[in-house]
């Protein structure tokens, strides 16, 4: 499924070209995990990060795949917040507007790993996200416009999600970086899929810093618990850690 990561830190920094080279490595051909037969995360690919004044979220995206693209140009960038994700889909689903983060001016971006198979039909509380929820063929566009909704109706994070967990039909996953320039809420929702295949993600730490990723960047990483939400504040990396109940 799609690859993505993000690294938190109290002070500034750039990003560590062995580990951004890891993560390229894992959205490649070559990088052979049982069952992952199909290929590349070659549909496009984007990236979010904090401004230099620690107030606005830079976002940019790219339709070529990550590992032909200057990748190599993110060390550059000197932030306290950096996040990136890789897409992979079916080839005739490649779509520009479809390149993750997910941003549809409201209060949280996302970028998901996993398939959601069904939404309900149902309509949502505003005019605005009635309309995008209703003509996007994208699950993640879909997953955002529900988390907005239920946030709408004054439910706090965990209530949101356990409310649309139980109305959705999962297929590989729900997992998701839902963020702003405040905070970064990790999601996990996920399922087996056909094969056995088993997604998850993976969180590192020290005092300094927090690491998240599709696939273990760090030797100290951990697999985070399925049906979690984690939410991080980057001001100070405070963390709290919420079972989801659906």
């Amino acid at each position: 499924m799609c690859r993505m990561f993000f690294k938190c830190s109290l002070e500034p920094f750039q990003m560590d070209y062995e580990i951004l080279k890891q993560f390229i490595a894992s959205c490649h051909w070559r990088y052979f995990r049982r069952y992952d037969i199909f290929g590349h995360h070659s549909l496009g690919w984007g990236f979010a990060y904090l401004s230099e004044n620690n107030k606005e979220l830079v976002i940019k995206r790219d339709i070529n795949p990550i590992y032909h693209a200057d990748w190599e140009s993110l060390t550059k960038i000197k932030t306290r917040f950096l996040l990136v994700h890789a897409r992979k889909t079916l080839p005739w689903k490649r779509k520009f507007e479809n390149v993750h983060p997910i941003d549809i001016g409201e209060k949280y971006l996302i970028t998901h790993n996993g398939i959601i198979k069904n939404f309900p039909e149902k309509k949502l509380n505003t005019t605005k996200l009635d309309r995008i929820y209703k003509e996007t063929g994208l699950d993640t566009r879909k997953y955002l416009c529900s988390i907005i909704d239920q946030i709408q109706e004054n439910k706090d994070l965990k209530s949101a999600l356990e409310f649309i967990f139980k109305e959705i039909e999962i297929g590989a996953g729900a997992n998701a970086f839902l963020f702003n320039s405040h905070v970064c809420n990790v999601i996990t929702n996920r399922n087996t899929n056909f094969n056995g295949r088993y997604h998850t993600l993976f969180i590192s730490r020290n005092n300094n810093e927090i690491i998240v990723s599709t696939t273990p960047l760090t030797n100290n990483a951990n697999e985070i618990p399925n049906h979690s939400l984690i939410q991080i504040k980057l001001a100070n990396l405070d963390m709290s850690f919420t079972k989801l109940n659906f």
